[in-house]
């Protein structure tokens, strides 16, 4: 190959790798959520594709039956290095016919995680692929993770972060349509149990009923607390918010409901913490008391004493060396190298909130399919992505 340079050889030898057939294969192999040994198969699957390339590769089982599965394309020592991350898992068919089929048609591969994100995980892996085939050796290392358990815990990147590798620069492969995701809010789920007294219907007056408390609690949250977040914008990332997800309670028509249960997800931005989150929700709580004594309600954190990573908000800034390598890797591409938030939560928070290094979430693919009934990801997508993603630890990792 002498007489072409780096970036030419490298483009050369990807448009030999399949990448229809690698994100079609993993499709085949069901890696979804509470399933046995849930990412055994298609980590092991990846780990033999990445032996029989010749390429430095690791299986992990983190738990039993759970695994991570890691490659790289080691540097000179003397570069910054990057890794290319992804989730292995995926949530469950639901109601999606031929859910593992990995059907290809009209440019298009069908199925679970097609862009959630199997799709991503073959451009990253054609990467090293192509990297291996042209005997490319950067300054700094390029290293794939294929990460377990992103849908449920995230036990993946925390043993991850936990035992390494970690690189200066991390891209999360999630569906992104390839804009460039320069943080994300942080997530928590909470509880709020609200207490009544149950009592007899035809005897309310004696009662408490916890289903009319809650509906007060609602209530301010959306007349007072939204418009107080609401003026808590963060560049980028947007306002942090509250949602209503899911409300139970009482037991039948005729009894005065004793309990009820709100259900939260609260998004918040990096000027807040997650101590003030739950300090707000029990001083709203606290309000309302001091209005009606009958008010009594508790709040938690839905995976209090899961002992989990915190989910916590990250942002990096636009001109960090990794978002301009991005940019300039997708200078020849129709993507414009857009700036923008990630709407989701994604092991790059993780990964940003416990180690130095600088994330980005980006990826190909539709997020507004994923986890659908339509879920697919366009092959020239996939294609495209793996050239960004190459030229883009070409431009970094020096």
């Amino acid at each position: 190959m002498g007489g072409f340079t780096m970036r030419e050889r490298f483009i050369e030898e990807l448009k030999k790798v399949d990448v229809a057939k690698l994100t079609s294969d993993m499709i085949k192999i069901p890696s979804y959520s509470f399933m046995e040994n849930q990412e055994q198969e298609i980590a092991q699957y990846i780990y033999d594709v990445f032996q029989l390339e010749g390429i430095e590769s690791e299986l992990v089982e983190i738990k039993p039956g759970r695994y991570n599965v890691y490659g790289r394309i080691a540097g000179g020592g003397k570069g910054r290095s990057l890794m290319l991350s992804g989730h292995i898992d995926t949530v469950p068919a639901y109601d999606m016919a031929d859910a593992f089929s990995g059907r290809i048609a009209e440019g298009k591969i069908y199925g679970r995680g097609a862009c959630d994100m199997k799709g991503p995980v073959a451009a990253m892996m054609a990467v090293l692929i192509a990297f291996r085939r042209a005997g490319i050796t950067l300054p700094g290392d390029v290293v794939f993770a294929g990460l377990a358990d992103e849908e449920e815990q995230g036990r993946g990147v925390e043993y991850l972060v936990n035992n390494g590798p970690i690189c200066e620069g991390t891209i999360m492969g999630e569906p992104t349509d390839m804009k460039i995701a320069i943080g994300h809010k942080g997530l928590e789920w909470i509880d709020v149990k609200v207490k009544g007294h149950k009592v007899h219907g035809g005897d309310k007056e004696h009662g408490i009923n916890a289903i009319e408390m809650a509906a007060r609690f609602i209530n301010r949250i959306y007349e007072e607390y939204v418009p107080l977040l609401n003026t808590r914008e963060y560049p980028v990332l947007g306002v942090p918010t509250i949602n209503i997800g899911r409300i139970e309670g009482g037991d039948q028509p005729s009894t005065v409901a004793g309990e009820c249960l709100i259900k939260l997800d609260r998004r918040c931005v990096p000027t807040e913490t997650i101590s003030q989150v739950y300090e707000e929700l029990n001083l709203l709580c606290q309000a309302l008391h001091q209005e009606d004594a009958r008010f009594e309600a508790d709040v938690n954190d839905v995976f209090a004493g899961e002992n989990l990573l915190p989910h916590v908000p990250f942002c990096i800034d636009e001109d960090d060396p990794l978002v301009l390598s991005v940019q300039s890797a997708m200078a020849e591409t129709l993507w414009s190298g857009e700036v923008t938030a990630f709407p989701a939560w994604s092991d790059a928070g993780a990964i940003s909130s416990v180690t130095d290094s600088k994330c980005i979430v980006m990826g190909p693919g539709d997020l507004g399919v994923a986890h659908s009934i339509h879920e697919y990801i366009k092959i020239e997508d996939i294609e495209n992505a793996a050239r960004v993603y190459g030229l883009t630890a070409i431009g970094y990792c020096r």
